[in-house]
């Protein structure tokens, strides 16, 4: 395998992993992103997309709810635990309300 190959072959495992192991969770929805890329910029976590498969739809399927502005910009919530993740061009941020009012 080359870095290309290596590259979209965590790319995949990281999206498959986010389907099976079903985190509910913004912590654990990072724990399983870092272990691709660690967080660059101003985020809390961090994944690219870029590709067919994308990372809202890995959540769909895991159970979170998703709500779409753009391929670059939506929200996810978690229908149980109430976790939020905002989507804003492969940065990833922790808007899971707090007890007593929002974060």
């Amino acid at each position: 395998m080359n870095l290309l190959d290596d590259y979209w072959h965590m790319y995949d495992l990281t999206l498959r992993t986010i389907r099976e192991d079903k985190p509910d969770t913004f912590l654990e929805v990072a724990a399983i992103l870092n272990r691709f890329q660690q967080p660059t910029c101003t985020g809390d976590a961090f994944f690219p997309d870029g590709a067919d498969d994308i990372l809202g739809e890995a959540l769909h399927d895991a159970g979170w709810y998703v709500s779409w502005q753009a391929d670059y910009l939506w929200t996810a919530t978690h229908p149980r635990t109430r976790a939020r993740i905002r989507f804003v061009e492969g940065d990833l941020y922790d808007e899971t309300p707090t007890e007593g009012g929002k974060r």
